[in-house]
């Protein structure tokens, strides 16, 4: 039986079997076409001067370089804040890491563009977008399109193989994000704040509210932070590197709890810094729970100090085995006293 087991691991491992791997290329080339307002150092993007009321077309160039067609959807897009810093570009999010404060900043009102475009093998065609610029007060409105390739079928990539060999391929959607940025003649004052300091159980970070409450690119905003515990004592520290954000947006920027242990009580977040030439400091207070606590430990186990009273089951054992030893007490036989009384 041993020999026989054998043989057929040895015939298992000794059949030229292969396998290969590779990811779908990209067959498509993006090309903004700049219109005559454009700003003249600005590339790789749409960065126009408009009024308000204006009406104008600009078109992005695709060419396909790919054997077969491809289908190109196109969507209009919303300027984001990056809960961790920087712009980034969706169709809709619906988070509390990152939002908008007003409905008139979303580009996707003012853009139309062709749901999608099916390019032959080997040619080039311009998407139109077509935007109305919207009566406003503010400096800047900032969105864009996307542009997504959709992944091909399974049948158009597979090639015949060795008649041993197994061959298989990754096919994934390509997407590009194209800036819009639309320059109107007015000029915003800044108008960058932060809101309230609080604890996110999931991931274990402590979070300040950024607010850019001006329509127009809030840059250079960088400082440092320091989390204290209820005595003041200073737990742990970092830096807050430069970041962006987009028109009338907010965001819960996070900081990485960095201490040894995570335990439940009230802490201090102090921040410093400033956002271009406007300096800006808080101190917000925020509390940890024990519920927040064992959320995360459940979850990443991680060194966490839970502080908690002695577990309502512990108080019903100790209840019933206290009751047992009373009652078994109770019936032990009582030893008979004798009468030593003399008359």
């Amino acid at each position: 039986m041993f020999i026989r087991i054998l043989a057929i691991i040895i015939v298992l491992f000794s059949l030229p079997i292969y396998a290969s791997a590779a990811e779908s290329q990209k067959t498509m080339q993006v090309v903004p076409i700049y219109p005559a307002n454009q700003v003249t150092a600005t590339k790789g993007y749409f960065d126009v001067d408009v009024k308000p009321g204006e009406q104008l077309t600009l078109y992005v160039r695709l060419k396909n370089s790919d054997k077969n067609s491809i289908t190109v959807h196109v969507q209009g897009a919303n300027a984001y804040t990056s809960s961790t810093g920087g712009i980034f570009y969706e169709t809709e999010v619906d988070s509390d890491d990152s939002m908008l404060l007003e409905d008139a900043v979303r580009m996707t009102n003012y853009l139309e563009v062709e749901e999608s475009v099916e390019i032959p093998a080997g040619e080039s065609f311009e998407v139109p977008i077509q935007v109305t610029v919207p009566e406003s007060d503010g400096e800047t409105l900032l969105g864009g399109i996307l542009l997504t390739q959709e992944a091909k079928s399974k049948d158009e990539d597979l090639e015949e193989t060795g008649k041993d060999e197994a061959k298989f391929v990754i096919n994934t959607e390509t997407r590009y994000a194209i800036a819009i940025k639309l320059n109107l003649e007015n000029k915003s004052d800044p108008n960058f704040s932060l809101g309230k300091a609080g604890f996110i159980s999931n991931t274990a970070k402590v979070f300040i509210e950024m607010i850019n409450d001006a329509q127009m690119i809030q840059g250079e905003i960088e400082g440092s932070y320091s989390i204290l515990d209820s005595e003041g004592t200073e737990l742990f520290k970092g830096m807050i590197n430069p970041l962006n954000m987009a028109p009338k947006s907010k965001i819960r920027f996070p900081f990485a709890w960095d201490h040894e242990s995570l335990e439940d009580g009230n802490y201090t977040l102090a921040i410093k810094g400033h956002a271009g030439k406007t300096e800006f400091s808080a101190e917000e207070n925020f509390t940890i729970s024990n519920k927040e606590v064992q959320e995360y430990a459940e979850k990443s186990n991680p060194n966490a100090v839970l502080k908690q009273g002695m577990p309502t089951w512990v108080w019903i054992v100790g209840a019933i085995v206290f009751g047992i030893i009373m009652f078994l007490m109770g019936r032990r036989k009582k030893p008979t006293v004798k009468d030593t009384h003399v008359p």
